[in-house]
């Protein structure tokens, strides 16, 4: 491949390029990183809380898997507060395990003599709890639901169809069972299942019913922390709720990137670790669609060492592009569908290309041109307006035009 595998291409503009740190660079604004001490005070305030925790069984720890921002930095001093036997769950929804490897690296070397598993959302063990009033038939892992509390941990930030990551999403899709995860998914095929978007949001509001369930059940308490710029710049402990909404309301406040104006051009890097694979790094496409004009181009540059980094995501590129594909209703929908509709709605107004480490023949089987090298690709849009938003899987830019 080209150019684009020797670009190095990390958080905000360090590392960047010079010919892409020339374009208008739509950023927002940097917030401090907290420092253990803070992320300590926080644990601290609910301390009380952790130890009145009920249940006979150990505490089961649920954390994130490699696709979301590492949760060492907000687990250390849990550690410290815990003072009963713990067990490490990863939350993996439908994305491939983590190695013993990984999670060591995931959890900063924290609770490293805990036993740890991988969720397994096709487990024949998962424990079926009930339905949703939008139908969603609602099983998790037995880790949860075997008696002991429960404590979560995990990072918000902006979701192109669930509205945030975090809170709610630790447990469906986290560790649901998949035909949870398919029925709640489908629900992304619907009006209102939007980035930063959580009232009237119908994935959303479907996974904070699967929680209430669950919490009729098991005790659960959630540590839910801000991510930006590869940085924890907030952390919020308390009931799934409380902790969640107060993350969401930071993340709102910085992933809103005010921009003056559409543009011809668009070029994306999604951030660290949304780069890891195709699946994750769309998530940027769809988060700033909306600044590019009628007919530009969206450029995503992203490695992709992992590849697609889910099954269907081929299918869903490439149906996106025909013109008898229909919108599934429930019994149709298959994991993915919901992409297809996004990317038909994207497809109608721009063009997508890609410069990854993917083969060309595979980018242009899914309906984008393969750019070996952007300086060169950039050229060929002399005059035309451009901009580059890095960290693009973490903003939602909001055009403000004079």
């Amino acid at each position: 491949m080209g150019r684009q595998q020797d670009i190095d291409l990390t958080v905000q503009d360090r590392g960047f390029p010079g010919f892409l740190k020339r374009l208008e660079v739509s950023r927002a604004v940097i917030h401090e990183p907290l420092d253990g001490s803070a992320v300590a005070r926080e644990w601290g305030r609910i301390a009380s809380s952790v130890q009145r925790m009920g249940g006979s069984g150990p505490v089961t720890l649920v954390v994130n898997d490699s696709t979301r921002p590492p949760s060492g930095p907000m687990i250390t001093s849990l550690e410290d507060i815990l003072d009963r036997e713990t067990r490490i769950i990863v939350a993996t929804g439908t994305h491939r395990p983590v190695s013993e490897d990984e999670k060591e690296a995931l959890l900063g070397g924290c609770f490293s003599g805990s036993a740890w598993k991988n969720s397994d959302c096709d487990s024949d063990g998962m424990v079926h709890i009930g339905t949703t009033s939008r139908g969603t038939p609602v099983g998790f892992d037995p880790w949860i639901l075997d008696g002991g509390p429960v404590i979560a941990v995990n990072s918000v930030e902006p979701h192109y169809f669930a509205g945030f990551t975090g809170g709610r999403k630790s447990f469906l899709p986290g560790v649901a069972s998949r035909s949870a995860i398919v029925a709640n998914h489908y629900l992304a095929c619907l009006p209102g299942s939007q980035p930063g978007k959580l009232e009237g949001n119908p994935v959303h509001e479907d996974m904070n019913e699967a929680l209430s369930m669950l919490e009729q059940r098991v005790g659960i308490l959630q540590g839910n922390g801000v991510m930006h710029g590869g940085k924890l710049v907030g952390f919020f402990a308390g009931t799934c709720t409380e902790s969640f909404e107060s993350a969401a309301g930071l993340s709102s406040e910085i992933a809103r990137l005010p921009v003056p104006r559409a543009v011809d051009v668009l070029v994306l890097h999604p951030g660290e670790p949304l780069h890891m694979n195709l699946y994750q790094s769309e998530k940027a496409l769809y988060n700033c669609s909306g600044m590019v004009s009628e007919g530009g181009w969206m450029l995503l540059v992203s490695s992709c060492p992992e590849g697609l980094g889910a099954d269907h995501l081929r299918r869903a590129f490439i149906s996106s592009r025909d013109p008898g594909w229909r919108a599934p209703d429930r019994e149709s929908y298959r994991l993915g569908d919901h992409a297809i509709v996004r990317l038909r709605e994207m497809r109608e107004r721009l063009s997508i290309a890609l410069a990854s480490g993917l083969p060309d023949g595979t980018v242009r089987e899914m309906g984008m041109e393969p750019v070996d090298d952007v300086e060169v690709w950039l050229g060929r849009f002399e005059g035309s307006s451009m901009s580059f938003i890095p960290s693009a899987g973490f903003v939602v830019p909001c055009i403000e035009e004079s």
